[in-house]
């Protein structure tokens, strides 16, 4: 299912973006943390999007990234900065809802017959 994809890959590009749009100006663990995963949405949506063939294990690889964005705020102890913390919590829990919503849909797929 493509068309949630794009839900992703605007998550991940809002994952780059979001230090500087808070008013980030030092490189710390929160900044760092969504620049990489915002890499990484991005590079796995464009590759659903892009791919021709199953790519469910990229589904599984944006919920495992949403799961980490979920716990990273604890993991990396930038909870007390609430607006990086909640972003993330946020957009983890919905990259991780896509990816879940990928998965299933991709898995139940009718096999076409010929």
């Amino acid at each position: 299912m493509k068309r949630v994809s794009w839900i992703t890959l605007i998550l991940g590009i809002w994952l780059v973006i979001s230090p500087f749009a808070f008013g980030s100006t030092v490189v710390n663990a929160a900044a760092s943390n969504n620049v990489v995963i915002g890499v990484l949405l991005i590079g796995s949506s464009w590759w659903i999007l892009a791919a021709t063939h199953d790519v469910t294990g990229l589904s599984w690889f944006q919920m495992l990234c949403g799961i980490w964005l979920v716990i990273a705020p604890f993991v990396l102890r930038y909870g007390a900065t609430r607006h990086s913390a909640l972003n993330d919590v946020v957009v983890g829990a919905v990259a991780f809802l896509v990816g879940l919503l990928e998965t299933v849909r991709v898995d139940h797929r009718p096999m076409k017959t010929a």
